[in-house]
């Protein structure tokens, strides 16, 4: 992740240092106050790429402050942390120019996407360095569009989500299993198109309840239900002039299904209990890794949306299916996470390479990368060797089990609790005691990993 100058502005001292804390130790270089006459005044003496500002400061309100500061520089970035019952204000935020809002309290994770969030979208607007010379750019063998490469195999893709991008009124519907890129090319599409000053909103369809799906995209009147205290705006309308990427839209509910049939069609929706439309002007590219044809068929999906959506789909393929791309694609990400990482790492083996053509990676490009990233924590300098990638297993490391007792190849009895035991000591001792990226490489959430060290005793 590309190193952000980041300024953070909060009142509550507690807060504002462990905010701080949290920053320098993601690498990034964190200046932090706790009033806007101070904040003003580094703006005025340092180049900052993000600013994370209380809402409700002594010395002014925070919603005027983005709005000033937008006004003075337009390609800084701003985030607002607000307290639950002022949510609706947080998307007001959203409107006068803020990349996000962070909803108090929040978690590391939450803070630590956002941040990773706002340094993609810098190494996006990086790459495309003239709207109105949107072209896919070749290198040597290797073509790209914005963050994403791959070989000429992939042009047709590129070239058809160009062609999305020039038409920043059209929709976009991308297919593919999980983890073949469909995000990255939705934002890439966003970002190489007349909307790319706007906001970029990612909704996953498949995290949301039901229930919340329609008032979070749609917002709602006061009075709406029981707890509609006062008049919320959904995420249409923070996206306005921008793009809302839809993804999984496979698992959206049929009820739903039907008001973005209606927003595309008529670029206008009621809040729930509202009376009046009102209108907005977005563009939406929608995901999936369901086969949507089947699910018209099914009945669990609207044909008239299907066929709206997919004006020019396009078809993310699995990585198994262009393996010409793998060596290319961990080059890149060796390269990419090694300035991140602070390694002297040069290279893959032969060997190290041939492990990674012959394995099939069920979980695409994702997997991959992460791959990558687990191998350089093992590798600190030189060449990266296949013991390292911890293939064939997919997504863990294998534990330093204990050796067989005899010639008969039998591992010494040992329970499941024993061996889960092993494998997080195993980890832990990987990384340097790191618990974040234990968890990670584990795949599990970092209470999941500090609970089970409770249990087992691991210090």
């Amino acid at each position: 992740m590309k190193e952000l100058r980041i300024l953070v502005i909060e009142d509550d001292a507690l807060l504002r240092k462990a905010i701080y804390d949290r920053l320098r130790a993601m690498g990034h270089d964190v200046q932090a106050r706790d009033c806007l006459a101070q904040a003003r005044q580094v703006l005025e003496e340092a180049e900052l790429d993000l600013v994370l500002s209380d809402m409700r400061l002594p010395d002014g309100d925070g919603l005027k402050f983005i709005a000033e500061q937008k006004e003075l520089h337009p390609d800084l970035e701003m985030v607002i942390m607000t307290a639950y019952a002022d949510i609706s204000t947080a998307v007001e935020a959203l409107k006068a120019g803020a990349f996000d809002y962070l909803p108090k309290p929040f978690e590391d994770e939450q803070l630590d996407k956002i941040v990773r969030n706002v340094a993609d979208k810098q190494t996006l607007t990086r790459q495309v360095t003239s709207l109105s010379e949107m072209q896919v750019k070749e290198c040597g063998e290797v073509l790209s569009f914005g963050e994403m490469i791959g070989s000429s195999v992939l042009a047709k893709i590129f070239e058809r989500a160009q062609l999305i991008a020039q038409a920043p009124d059209t929709t976009a519907l991308v297919m593919g299993e999980s983890g073949t890129g469909k995000g990255m090319l939705a934002r890439a599409i966003h970002m190489s198109s007349p909307r790319a000053k706007k906001p970029f909103l990612d909704i996953n369809c498949a995290a949301i309840p039901e229930q919340l799906m329609e008032s979070e995209l749609f917002g709602y009147e006061k009075g709406a239900f029981t707890d509609a205290k006062q008049r919320k705006p959904g995420l249409f309308e923070a996206a306005e002039g921008g793009t809302i990427f839809l993804d999984e839209i496979g698992d959206m509910d049929q009820k739903l299904q039907g008001k973005i049939l209606k927003v595309l069609e008529d670029k206008s929706f009621r809040r729930l209990g509202g009376a009046k439309p009102v209108s907005v002007d977005v563009r939406v590219v929608a995901a999936t890794n369901r086969d949507l044809k089947k699910r018209v068929e099914e009945g669990l999906f609207r044909e008239d949306l299907y066929y709206r959506l997919s004006i020019l789909p396009i078809i993310m393929p699995p990585l198994r299916d262009h393996k010409e791309n793998i060596e290319p694609l961990a080059r890149y990400f060796l390269k990419l996470l090694t300035a991140q990482m602070g390694r002297k790492v040069t290279g893959y083996t032969p060997q190290a390479v041939a492990a990674l053509l012959a394995y099939d990676w069920p979980g695409n490009i994702r997997e991959l990368r992460n791959v990558v990233e687990r191998s350089l924590i093992l590798t600190p300098s030189g060449e990266i060797e296949p013991d390292v990638l911890g293939l064939p297993l997919t997504g863990v490391l294998q534990p330093e089990l204990p050796t067989p007792a005899g010639p008969s190849g039998d591992f010494p009895p040992m329970s499941l609790s024993e061996c889960e035991k092993k494998l997080i000591l195993s980890v832990l001792k990987s990384v340097d005691g790191n618990k974040n990226k234990a968890a990670e490489i584990l795949q599990i959430h970092r209470t999941t990993l500090y609970k089970k060290m409770a249990e087992y005793e691991i210090s």
